[in-house]
């Protein structure tokens, strides 16, 4: 659970996760902090709702500003998410670490191990690519600044920022509204990812009990019922695990789905109606390669989580559950069929993440785009 500590690390980082231990003086200055980083992006959000004009309409610059404003809205989400739900993701990282989650033998640590090298992976690779495709973009606005008369972002604001102090004061504020907006999204995505991982792991363990409760039963059928209970206990706390964790991102995943499609469409009309040449083109497209990335990892985590709780019925098919009694093989039928039904993670029933809802998410966004031209 090492690698999911260093995600927490970079939530503090980013101003949405109070360390542990942290008392008095350092616990003040931390919601200090944290109060900046809310009030910038509530700020960032308010200045860019009042600039948009929808009177003598330049589109491309009306879909320039959405595109920005809903990612900003969409970080917005994630950051009110993990405030304010820290006590439950902190009860689902410690149950992780507690029976029956915790591992029993060195098969259940290898299948851990396996997991946890993946979510290494994300951790190294993911953060890479999505900075890289964050710096391409913030280069290409360095096209359009023209201190002091053109900020970096469009926003309205109550006051006269063409002195130089001024406006390189209001755009640090833009710059860091919109970094801060970043790391909030790039570290939510990595927690999600990597708490699905290791939910991913106890389905693999889940499979290995099987197999060994199993054997046991071939060699002595004495305590039978509470082996079966015993695995069937802990086949329904994954599954409520997998609900509360639905539960507490549901809304996020609610945003992220139907802002996605309206994000990717406005992209693709901007680098349609841009000279490929230029370095506005090359930000466009940082900036839709760092979407569709992101959108990417979630839906890829989630179906794969499905597709291991799948694999269970398999999983039991393969072993010699039919040389178990009567009683026993009745349950093992029972179980199957309840196995058989899909873990999905969704939003309140609207959205369900994994590949297909990718797909569509692409395919919704080009039918939004014919429609803006």
């Amino acid at each position: 659970m090492t690698i999911l500590d260093s995600y927490f690390l970079l939530l503090s980082l980013a101003g949405l996760w109070k360390p542990r231990g942290w008392r008095g003086i350092k616990a003040f200055c931390y919601h200090i902090y944290q109060l900046s980083v809310v009030l910038s992006e509530h700020l960032f959000i308010i200045s860019s709702v009042l600039e948009l004009q929808f009177k003598n309409i330049q589109l491309e610059a009306l879909v320039d500003n959405l595109a920005l404003l809903l990612v900003i809205i969409l970080c917005r989400q994630k950051m009110a998410c993990v405030i304010s739900n820290r006590e439950a993701v902190k009860a689902i990282i410690d149950s992780l670490g507690k029976p029956p989650f915790k591992p029993r033998d060195h098969q259940e640590e290898i299948i851990i191990q396996k997991f946890n090298r993946f979510v290494k992976k994300i951790f190294i690779c993911y953060p890479t690519t999505f900075i890289g495709a964050l710096l391409v973009y913030s280069g290409s606005r360095s096209n359009i600044v023209d201190p002091p008369y053109i900020l970096p972002y469009k926003g309205w604001f109550p006051y006269n920022y063409t002195s130089p102090i001024i406006y390189w004061m209001t755009a640090l504020f833009q710059l860091y509204a919109v970094y801060i907006a970043t790391a909030i999204d790039l570290v939510f995505d990595l927690l999600l990812a990597g708490i699905i991982c290791y939910l991913c792991s106890q389905v693999g363990i889940l499979r290995h009990r099987f197999e060994v409760m199993v054997q046991k039963l071939e060699v002595s059928s004495d305590r039978e019922q509470s082996l079966v209970a015993e695995w069937v206990q802990f086949h329904v706390h994954i599954i409520n695990l997998v609900k509360y964790l639905n539960k507490i991102f549901s809304s996020v995943i609610f945003v992220q789905y139907t802002s996605s499609s309206l994000i990717l469409c406005t992209l693709a009309y901007l680098m349609a109606h841009t000279e490929v040449t230029t370095i506005n083109f090359l930000g466009y497209f940082g900036f839709l390669a760092g979407m569709y990335l992101q959108i990417f990892l979630q839906c890829y985590c989630a179906h794969t989580l499905t597709s291991e709780f799948l694999s269970v019925s398999k999983g039991i098919c393969t072993t010699n559950w039919f040389n178990l009694s009567n009683d026993i093989k009745k349950s093992i039928v029972i179980i199957m069929c309840k196995c058989d039904k899909p873990v999905l993670i969704t939003s309140d029933f609207f959205f369900v993440l994994s590949l297909d809802s990718f797909t569509k998410i692409s395919k919704l966004a080009y039918s939004i785009y014919n429609v803006l031209e």
